[in-house]
């Protein structure tokens, strides 16, 4: 399967350009307590629910639920362009301007503030209200999903702080993080992302066999069509009220046996039998002489399980760029 050799996915990341995130860097890799900005996780979670309630409901399903994905951008988060009656709607987060923006391509915008004690109840019926302005009929389940609190949005008038402070500060995690989950999947030949999921409120890659699998029947309706293909997810998510310690994580479906003899790095990362997945704190990370290789050292580890437990044909994955090309000289 491997011609007798290890065949990592990263053959170097060396070579590969990453922004100088080599040495720790305070202001790149911040400290995230949780009790510190819970608060503001509160009302950002829902604020992300409305965006990808609306993703969901305009975007053409896709496998593994992949439509209803937010992205990161350099301001927050966005929903990307989606399909409208023969237009496109952007719906996004800016953090730095402390509003939800929405945008469709007549050139009409909306602008909507969510900080200044403002309630995710005033928020959502100013988003509903603009939406309906712009002309947008989109049928939006006010319910929150995959969280302990299903309190209708009409009605959260409990989730009323947004401290752009922290807010920006998870966003300054998430863009540090961005980069080593890019470089880890582009070395990978076949079906993969980097996402952003509303529902769990946590930053994911994902590399896809291309497999089909049957998914348990005791899951739920969404992870029902979310565990019916064979894959690798890894991420990192900022901890809750009952886990409040910030982690990466990583786990394959589906779920090969003698996961917890797999070899892991770096030295903090284990494997969790409760949650059947490996975990990694993000403060050993973000306190690591190097936070890029610790973060790709995991994921390497998840994708070699994969490879020696899983039976995953590593080889038949490995992605080769192209060579730079030449240019012409001047002159």
């Amino acid at each position: 399967m491997h011609n007798g050799k290890h065949l990592y996915l990263r053959t170097d990341h060396a070579d590969l350009n990453h922004g100088g995130l080599t040495m720790t860097d305070p202001e790149k890799w911040p400290a995230l307590p949780y009790a510190e900005w819970a608060a503001t996780k509160k009302t950002l979670h829902m604020c992300t629910q409305m965006l990808g309630k609306t993703r969901l409901a305009l975007t053409p399903p896709q496998p593994e639920w992949l439509h209803a994905r937010l992205f990161l951008d350099g301001h927050g988060f966005t929903t990307g362009p989606m399909p409208f009656r023969g237009e496109t709607l952007t719906v996004g987060l800016d953090l730095f301007d402390s509003k939800l923006k929405i945008r469709k391509s007549d050139g009409k915008r909306v602008a909507i503030p969510i900080a200044d004690g403002r309630c995710v109840a005033d928020i959502w019926d100013d988003y509903v209200r603009s939406l309906a302005e712009l002309d947008v009929e989109v049928d939006l389940w006010e319910k929150p999903q995959e969280t302990a609190d299903t309190t209708p949005f009409s009605e959260n008038t409990h989730d009323c702080t947004l401290v752009p402070e922290h807010a920006r500060r998870f966003h300054t995690v998430l863009s540090s993080v961005y980069g080593p989950f890019e470089e880890f999947r582009s070395r990978f030949f076949g079906r993969s992302g980097v996402q952003f999921w509303w529902g769990t409120f946590d930053e994911a890659v994902l590399l896809f066999t291309g497999k089909k699998v049957e998914a348990p029947e005791d899951k739920g309706y969404i992870m029902r069509y979310d565990l019916d293909a064979e894959h690798m997810n890894a991420g990192f998510w900022p901890g809750d009220d009952d886990s409040p310690e910030a982690i990466f994580y990583g786990y394959l479906v589906p779920p090969p046996p003698a996961c917890e003899t797999a070899p892991v790095k770096p030295p903090h990362a284990n494997w969790v039998e409760a949650m059947g997945e490996w975990i990694l704190p993000y403060e050993a990370v973000r306190t690591a002489d190097d936070p890029r290789q610790a973060i790709l050292e995991f994921l390497d580890s998840v994708y070699q399980a994969a490879r020696s437990l899983g039976g995953w044909d590593s080889e038949s994955f490995a992605y080769t760029p192209p060579p730079p090309s030449t240019r012409p000289s001047r002159g």
